[in-house]
């Protein structure tokens, strides 16, 4: 999911968030409310792999952080909107259900997001600068879950030499117990046509060149 982490903020005080995965978001979004001017403001900060994107209105501080592969005109549609539904409802304590369904329609969900006139008329104007302006030396930590498919692919693979070995151990079992009814089938026949004597000297010859052959 593109966008990572959003929040609204009033006065410099954070009224309501979502995160659609775990990271220090919290230590970041306090950071940044805390280093930005009060005056209206977009902005975009790059942070290693990721974007940090805000927009600042009436005392009023929409945020959001997002991985560099969602675009920044996404990234600042989804504030717009954000902004538009706050401004309409201004409950704080219910809000972030509304940012969760916002985060994941920007994200996921690309054939209902409406452009309205004038939403990306401004994007080139939006500044992007270096995320240590603000945080410093701060980092950003976020638990990547997609990791978790190439774990289980791994146990998967390991699984599957011991289903291997264990075929080749059934076919060599079935090999010597097919070899050992060859053998007394033979062993009988012989006794019957030549005798117990020459049957055992014959047999004996048999088992020699086998064995011989197999180590």
């Amino acid at each position: 999911m593109p966008i990572l982490f959003s929040a609204v903020a009033c006065n410099k005080r954070l009224l309501t968030k979502f995160a659609s995965c775990d990271g220090n978001f919290m230590e970041i979004v306090e950071e940044v409310i805390s280093k930005i001017p009060c005056r209206n403001d977009k902005m975009t900060y790059s942070h290693g792999h990721y974007l940090l994107h805000y927009i600042v209105q009436e005392k009023y501080f929409y945020f959001c952080i997002t991985d560099k592969s969602c675009q920044r005109s996404r990234a600042f549609l989804f504030l717009n909107e954000i902004q538009r539904k706050f401004q309409t409802s201004k409950k704080s304590d219910e809000f972030a259900n509304v940012l969760s369904a916002e985060m994941y329609r920007f994200s996921e969900d690309h054939n209902t997001i409406t452009i309205r006139k004038g939403d990306l008329d401004e994007l080139n104007s939006i500044g992007v600068g270096s995320s240590e302006t603000i945080l410093g030396e701060k980092i950003l930590f976020v638990n990547n879950i997609d990791n978790l498919p190439y774990y289980s692919t791994i146990s998967y693979v390991r699984k599957t030499p011991e289903r291997v070995l264990l075929l080749v151990k059934n076919t060599n079992t079935k090999l010597y117990l097919t070899v050992a009814v060859i053998i007394i089938l033979i062993l009988g026949l012989a006794i019957y046509i030549f005798g117990a004597t020459s049957s055992a000297i014959l047999i004996g010859g048999l088992l020699f060149f086998f064995f011989r052959s197999i180590t």
